[in-house]
């Protein structure tokens, strides 16, 4: 029985990783720095602390992350101003069924609380959920499950009894450390097979889970 379905953001509920990677290749271009489309897609998911070290042991003094980590942001903030937040394929009919079975929900996001709050509320999804976990909350990013414990017990739910909703492999990751049922959904990669095993069920988008857990 499932007692409780946490979200992932980014990638998950809004189409904002494929931005967030336009924004990265953004900044190589302006900044002349040597950042790969490898690099972008092995951050996903992460936060600040694990990518900005993960910049530093590969490009060492060649690439100011907080500079690149800027013209990324801006890119991904005016994009949103102008068109709105691009939200994924069934996302709202899913929390609906949610909020009917009286499954509560919670985020769990990278994102820092600033930023996710304006986008959940953007996107009119801020109150199907009872809580949120943001990136600034936790000690440990994701892959470590630290964020989805933590909104599990914010829940009043074991782990176990969750579902985690996640596009990434980092996240999938971090979900399966926490004993949960992974659903993976595909966002901008296919799942490689060490996410896949990870995973109770894997949907090409959010409008197909429904059928899973019903």
């Amino acid at each position: 029985m499932i007692k409780g379905a946490i979200f992932d953001m980014d990638g998950l509920m809004f189409d904002t990783e494929r931005l967030a990677k336009q924004g990265w290749l953004s900044a190589a271009k302006q900044l002349n720095y040597p950042i790969t489309e490898e690099m972008i897609d092995h951050i996903r998911g992460t936060n600040v602390a694990y990518s900005k070290k993960l910049f530093l042991t590969t490009y060492g003094e060649k690439v100011d992350y907080d500079l690149a980590r800027k013209v990324r942001t801006d890119y991904v903030n005016e994009w949103i101003e102008e068109h709105g937040v691009p939200i994924k394929k069934g996302l709202k009919e899913l929390l609906s069924y949610l909020k009917e079975k009286e499954i509560p929900c919670a985020v769990a996001t990278s994102t820092h609380r600033e930023l996710a709050t304006k986008y959940l509320k953007m996107a009119g999804v801020f109150d199907y959920f009872t809580e949120v976990v943001f990136g600034d909350e936790v000690s440990k990013g994701k892959p470590d499950p630290e964020i989805f414990l933590t909104a599990a017990s914010k829940l009043g739910v074991s782990c176990k009894d969750c579902i985690i909703l996640e596009d990434s492999p980092h996240g999938i990751k971090a979900g399966f450390a926490a004993g949960a049922k992974v659903i993976g959904i595909e966002d901008l990669t296919p799942l490689a097979k060490e996410s896949l095993e990870m995973t109770t069920w894997v949907c090409e988008s959010l409008d197909q889970v429904i059928e899973k857990i019903k």
